[in-house]
């Protein structure tokens, strides 16, 4: 910047020494031979004139010189400004950058420390540790030591509590699945007239109405169907209350208008909306036919229209057996596979609680079964002491079995 300066001086210099020196020869070659030999200015008209041009023509020049100069300091002083703007950012830059770096030094050293704090802490910690794992060894060796001596009958005398309190609850429990299967009786029944048809007759019976044979809810008369269902539901939620196992799905009574679903979650027991709810009856308004009448899952009647009994003619089975897709209307497809579902939900609940009991037991499930025939197998044998006292007996030999083979010590500890 400081070059370029002092070429504009010395351009400027050399500039108006020219303009001086061409004045001064203009000067002499101008005047007339009056005006010369008189050794004055200009004193006659023309050579006034002349001196005023030459003097006009001067101004210009050097009036257009100035402006050229003008604009090249304006040029010059403008690149000095964006160089001093250049340096300016350089130079606060850089002091940015050695702050940061002093930062980041910093923090290295924070980090260092912190790691040093947190590795001595976590050394004091495991030792801490150790201490306390080592005395609360010793204190259960020296507990397992005085349970020993001074009471060496405990776990026997705990074991025959456990026993006896079980054994009272089984006893209790097969008292009131007794009750149960005299208030719900099932059996498996024949029927002749569908033997000799070459079908199978044989049905699952409950309070002396079929139960559905499959997943067919037209294999029985729709009023058979509904009752059976129903007192299923009933039978079904009371061995849920009684024996506290676990329901696979929900189900509410209601007479011959009962209803299955899936619950929402664990903690909300209704289903998640009606469409989930499956009827376990025939609704009278559709009957499943082929008039245009339907059943509506939002009303609360359930397609009862009335507490009166109405005299309709039961449903041969043999002609009825099978569900006729194409002469059906579609509420009544949609009814019978509602259901279908619904009765499908209900052998799944009824197949789970069986299962869990089984398994409880220690007993293998009958096989060659149907669902609801093994549900009434369970029944009796829940129902019977005798078989309650055998299984019984069987659990606490296999206990006393496992007891002998444990670490005597480690189940002093476990009380």
């Amino acid at each position: 910047m400081t070059s370029h300066v002092k070429a504009f001086k010395e351009d400027d210099k050399s500039s108006v020494t020219g303009i001086e020196g061409n004045s001064r020869m203009n000067k002499r070659s101008s005047n007339c031979a009056i005006c010369e030999n008189s050794n004055r200015a200009s004193i006659c008209a023309v050579c006034v004139n002349y001196r005023l041009n030459e003097c006009n023509t001067l101004l210009k020049s050097l009036k257009s010189r100035r402006d050229a100069l003008y604009s090249r300091l304006t040029e010059v002083l403008v690149a000095k400004g964006k160089a001093d703007d250049q340096m300016n950012w350089r130079v606060l830059q850089n002091e940015k950058l050695v702050s940061l770096r002093e930062k980041l030094r910093h923090s290295r050293e924070q980090l260092a420390q912190g790691k040093s704090k947190i590795e001595k802490r976590s050394y004091d910690l495991k030792a801490k540790y150790a201490v306390l794992e080592s005395t609360h060894s010793m204190l259960e060796k020296n507990r397992a030591e005085q349970l020993q001596k001074f009471y060496p009958n405990l776990i026997c005398t705990q074991s025959l509590g456990h026993m006896a309190i079980l054994s009272e609850l089984l006893h209790k429990q097969s008292v009131v699945i007794k009750q149960i299967c005299k208030l719900f009786p099932q059996r498996r029944v024949t029927k002749e007239s569908e033997v000799r048809d070459g079908q199978s007759g044989q049905y699952d019976q409950i309070c002396c109405a079929r139960l559905p044979r499959g997943l067919d809810p037209h294999s029985i008369p729709s009023e058979e169907l509904a009752a059976s269902l129903g007192y299923m539901v009933q039978l079904l939620n009371l061995v849920v209350h009684n024996l506290a196992v676990p329901a696979l799905h929900n189900s509410g009574f209601a007479g011959s208008c009962s209803r299955i679903w899936q619950r929402d979650s664990y903690w909300n027991a209704r289903p998640s909306s009606r469409s989930n709810e499956y009827p376990l009856f025939i609704p009278r308004q559709n009957y499943c036919s082929t008039s245009g009448e339907a059943w509506d899952k939002s009303s609360s009647n359930f397609g009862v229209t009335s507490m009166e009994s109405e005299k309709r003619p039961n449903l041969d089975c043999s002609r009825s057996s099978s569900f006729n897709y194409t002469a059906a209307s579609p509420h009544s497809v949609e009814t019978h596979m509602d259901l279908q579902k619904g009765i499908s939900l209900l052998k799944k609940s009824v197949a789970c609680i069986t299962a869990y009991c089984y398994n409880s037991l220690c007993l293998d499930p009958p096989s060659e079964a149907s669902t609801f025939e093994a549900f009434a197998k369970l029944l009796v044998t829940l129902s019977s002491s005798k078989e309650i006292r055998s299984v019984f007996s069987l659990k606490m030999a296999c206990s006393r079995y496992t007891f002998h083979f444990l670490s005597f010590p480690l189940c002093i500890c476990d009380l």
